[in-house]
């Protein structure tokens, strides 16, 4: 074997072994990044469960809301009675 050829093999085998390693970093690499965003998603879908929980609890607070205010403005129109009514009196006399 000439030096040429054994320092072809030499860094041909160098670059086969570089390039396993780095094959092997890289598939570690997209292992714990799968595992992260499965993680991840987990994390978010109970978040997001939590908020559509508060969501719906802040929807029936309206709603109860809603009905108190419209109460009020039934005893305020009942006691007080329309303005447009009482401009038609008003016009009339």
């Amino acid at each position: 074997m000439t030096p040429e050829l054994i320092g072809i093999l030499a860094v041909g085998a160098t670059l086969i072994g570089v390039g396993a390693t780095m094959i092997g970093l890289l598939l570690a690499f997209w292992r714990d990044a799968r595992a992260d965003t499965q993680a991840l998603r987990v994390e978010v879908n109970t978040g997001l469960a939590e908020v559509r929980g508060s969501l719906d609890d802040v929807r029936k607070d309206v709603q109860a809301l809603t009905e108190r205010v419209s109460r009020l403005e039934g005893v305020i129109e009942g006691l007080f009675g329309r303005p447009g009514d009482r401009n038609r009196h008003d016009d009339a006399a």
